[in-house]
């Protein structure tokens, strides 16, 4: 429990030193200012790096877990769809020739 606090906490102050970064870099320029599109970019490109920073990546196991589960489902799904497509489709063939 101590350890998870410990890790959580340590979270938190990652994300408040790089908030604080991605705060510096936000309004930069002035509005009425211009700016070239090149200068435009490179702050779009240097925000998008910033935020990718303060995004909390899944570890391997976790990213390999949730890829199982999701496969996993798929694989239901499709088999469980492709089951009751062709269940209504030989009802409904069955019925149609019955009245022939």
């Amino acid at each position: 429990m101590n350890e998870m606090n410990r890790e959580m906490r340590r979270m938190s102050e990652r994300e408040e030193r790089l908030a604080k970064k991605a705060d510096r870099n936000i309004g930069k320029y002035q509005s009425g200012e211009k700016v070239s599109r090149f200068k435009k970019i490179a702050n779009y490109l240097g925000e998008v790096k910033t935020e990718l920073k303060r995004v909390n990546w899944p570890t391997s196991n976790t990213l390999y877990s949730f890829t199982i589960v999701t496969i996993v489902t798929i694989a239901f799904f499709t088999v469980f769809i492709f089951g009751m497509d062709f269940s209504f489709k030989n009802t409904l063939i069955n019925l149609l020739t019955l009245g022939k």
